[in-house]
């Protein structure tokens, strides 16, 4: 018959407790499984799955349950989860970013939606750049690679190294990646509409009786639509151009590898 003193199970449950509150904390701010739309005893029930298959391969510490220090290495455990978490949404955000300011170039700012996972009011085309990229994540297999590199963290982050600032200003320095990617992603329709507004000005100088905003303003919405469509062809390519040099950063400064 299987014996377990105190000591025994309180080691175990410690073992398990803290890799899961990383994890929990890591698919509450992951897009998409951390949204409204995701009950939150889904999420919960998962992150006790994925709990279970990696508590026997992580590494804890030897650490007094009823103590002052237990309190915040489980803080330190959710921050952790967060960050990690917070990699993938700024990926979601850089294309969001990017519809939106497609939409106020292309005079559709004043189109919002509804965004059911956020609950809160959005451009249109940034709600569909929204949902293109989610598509692509999921069809890619991104939250499997983001599963793995949770698994990792556990090796470049391990439990008890403490509050490295570094981490955290790097992660904050990663917002700069995310305006640059969602201004390059824009940039073609910017210049374009730039030019179709210059050459709108020289109509309007030349022919002072002509009305060229009634005119130009449907013309500028057809061309970026049109412009919208044809980028469907290279969003895929474009997100996982995205993809990689997010994983490449992870590997640079974190030091996060995978094996597959």
């Amino acid at each position: 018959m299987l014996e377990l003193h105190p000591d025994q199970l309180i080691n175990l449950v410690i073992s398990f407790l803290l890799p899961f509150f990383r994890i929990a904390a890591f698919f509450m701010a992951l897009p998409l499984f951390g949204s409204r739309l995701v009950n939150s005893r889904v999420r919960i029930a998962f992150s006790f799955l994925v709990a279970i298959i990696i508590t026997p391969v992580v590494k804890v510490p030897h650490y007094d349950a009823i103590s002052p220090a237990f309190v915040v290495l489980i803080a330190e455990q959710l921050i952790i989860g967060f960050a990690l978490g917070f990699v993938v949404t700024i990926l979601f955000q850089t294309f969001s970013m990017a519809g939106q300011l497609a939409a106020m170039k292309a005079g559709l700012g004043f189109a919002m939606s509804n965004d059911p996972a956020n609950g809160v009011s959005v451009a249109t085309m940034g709600q569909y750049y929204m949902s293109m990229v989610a598509l692509a994540f999921l069809g890619t297999d991104g939250h499997l690679v983001m599963i793995e590199y949770l698994a990792e963290s556990f090796k470049y982050w391990p439990i008890g190294s403490g509050f490295d600032s570094q981490h955290y200003w790097q992660l904050v320095q990663l917002g700069s990646w995310m305006f640059e990617k969602a201004l390059l992603v824009v940039l073609p329709l910017a210049i374009a509409v730039l030019i179709m507004n210059l050459a709108f000005g020289v109509v309007a100088k030349a022919s002072p009786q002509l009305n060229v905003f009634a005119l130009g303003f449907p013309v500028i919405m057809l061309f970026s639509l049109f412009f919208f469509w044809m980028m469907l062809g290279d969003f895929l390519d474009i997100y996982r151009l995205f993809f990689h040099e997010l994983t490449i950063w992870m590997k640079d400064t974190w030091g996060a590898r995978l094996h597959g």
